[in-house]
């Protein structure tokens, strides 16, 4: 299928863009953008929280809402929550599902495996109680990630699978020797922007160390569910759909979806995509079902 029309608007205004002078110019650069953005949807609570040493932050669309866990994306390098702030608010509005957003430290200044101990570390805090006072549902615990962000949840599951109860994973990069698909380059992700990005992540740690590369661990069995969604004309599509067939071939409960026409990161742009908003009500009654399945109360 060709590029959407949302895509390649994108991708031309990505491609008209000046070039940071370096990444710490670029992380400048989309904070500043991030907070003058219009949009943000009012919430019953948003709080900054210490989340067991990590910096996080509380989206709660009414009391009583169940928790997932949100890791963003970034190349492990770039945003933060202010970055996500917006599509986290959209996100938490729309699905009436609560969110803890992690704040971990970023590459290259804290490679490998860093930003992997703070979202354990977050996980473990939610799991501990430390949302006890905030009046949300951590019972049943979902992580969702995209892009490098959904690479920390998948690791995070091997590192300790019982931490979460469900993943969610956009375009996730899950094999760091994966070949890529240079006919997918793209304004939005290329080949050689992902080989830095891995590079800057985890260019001293153990190539197929399945905290780096999820789809390498020996033993996928003990995955939990699964939704993982690939985007069609993105270099990370294909070791998407190997991990998801590995996980399939594990036994375990895998959903994978492909969004035809669409680009890397356009999960996160609903104000641009009708896919994502789509994707965002579709995710947020996937994850009401399999939580009704595992026996919590419906909300």
């Amino acid at each position: 299928m060709t590029l959407s029309p949302a895509s390649r608007r994108l991708l031309a205004d990505l491609e008209a863009e000046a070039a940071p002078e370096d990444h710490l110019a670029a992380r400048a650069a989309a904070r500043a953008a991030a907070l003058a953005a219009p949009g943000r949807v009012g919430l019953d609570l948003v709080e900054d929280l210490d989340a067991g040493g990590v910096p996080a932050r509380l989206y709660r669309p009414r009391l009583g809402a169940p928790l997932a866990l949100y890791v963003h994306g970034g190349g492990w390098v770039f945003h933060d929550l202010e970055t996500h702030d917006v599509f986290c608010r959209h996100l938490a509005h729309t699905t009436g599902w609560a969110l803890l957003a992690v704040d971990y430290r970023r590459a290259p200044e804290h490679p490998f495996p860093a930003p992997l101990d703070d979202v354990t570390a977050a996980a473990a805090w939610i799991r501990g109680g430390g949302l006890e006072p905030f009046r949300v549902d951590t019972s049943w615990l979902p992580g969702i990630g995209d892009s490098s962000g959904a690479n920390l949840v998948a690791a995070l599951t091997v590192r300790d699978p019982a931490r979460l109860d469900a993943q969610v994973l956009m375009y996730p990069p899950v094999d760091r020797d994966a070949v890529l698909d240079a006919e997918q380059s793209n304004a939005a992700l290329d080949v050689e922007a992902m080989g830095w990005f891995w590079d800057q992540y985890a260019g001293g740690a153990d190539r197929r160390h399945p905290e780096v590369s999820p789809a390498l661990a020996a033993d996928l069995s003990t995955t939990p569910r699964t939704l993982l969604v690939t985007a069609e004309h993105d270099v990370l599509a294909e070791q998407g759909r190997a991990y998801a067939a590995a996980l399939d071939a594990a036994g375990v409960d895998v959903t994978a979806w492909q969004v035809d026409g669409a680009v890397h990161s356009f999960w996160r742009q609903p104000e641009r995509f009708a896919a994502s908003r789509s994707l965002v009500v579709t995710v947020g009654a996937l994850l009401s079902t399999w939580r009704a399945e595992a026996g919590r109360s419906p909300d």
